[in-house]
């Protein structure tokens, strides 16, 4: 039997239910749902991110859509790393800092700063986690300074038999279109994949020795 043969009909139905949480955010934001193929799902059991950007995303500074990836570690040890600001800016392309300002229950405030050669954005993010759902949603803070114009979103994951997890990401981001006309027109496609595309991140750092840091942490609860 193939490795992870035993978890397709578990993975499948639970790809499913993703499929349903998906609708309901992004009807939200609004764009239209978005639905898994039954090669996505055989994609993802062959160990390959699945990116769904909109078909709206990289026009008029609007990017946005939903990932998906199965990653070999337990849920808990990919719940740390999503909430590890601090490592982000090694984690995240283009992303130089990410500071953790204010923490209260389950929120936090934070700070990010982004930057690829001319361009520089600051912004604040205020993320909500649910350890109950393993969900951490995020949201742009208005009040704080920022130079974005929106910024939603969240991570969900699923735990899988074998200690694998299964990883759902949304994001719906937005750009104002100063910040466009700085951009080369081959640079939109490389934002919008490295944006929707943040679960191969957490999936290739948890495979570093940076990342086995979260594994030592787990064991020891």
């Amino acid at each position: 039997m193939r490795p992870g043969a035993t978890t397709m009909k578990n993975t499948t139905r639970t790809v499913s239910g993703i499929a349903f949480i998906v609708t309901a955010l992004l009807c939200a934001l609004p764009v239209q749902a978005v639905t898994l193929s039954a090669e996505d799902k055989d994609n993802l059991q062959a160990g390959r991110t699945i990116r769904k950007p909109l078909a709206n995303s990289g026009r008029q500074g609007f990017y946005g859509g939903s990932s998906y990836t199965l990653i070999e570690a337990p849920v808990d040890v990919v719940w740390q790393a999503i909430q590890d600001y601090s490592a982000y800016h090694r984690i995240f392309d283009a992303t130089t800092s990410v500071k953790e300002v204010e923490k209260r229950g389950d929120l936090s405030l934070v700070h990010y700063k982004m930057g690829y050669k001319l361009i520089n954005l600051e912004y604040f993010v205020e993320l909500k986690q649910d350890r109950s759902k393993y969900t951490l949603s995020f949201e742009l803070v208005e009040n704080r300074p920022h130079d974005i114009l929106m910024a939603r979103g969240y991570w969900r994951l699923f735990p899988q038999e074998g200690g694998r997890t299964l990883v759902a990401y949304v994001v719906s981001a937005k750009v104002p279109m100063g910040v466009v006309n700085l951009m080369n027109d081959d640079w939109h496609p490389m934002v919008e994949h490295q944006l929707v595309g943040a679960p191969s991140n957490i999936k290739r750092w948890l495979s570093t020795p940076a990342g086995r840091k979260y594994f030592t942490a787990t064991a020891r609860k």
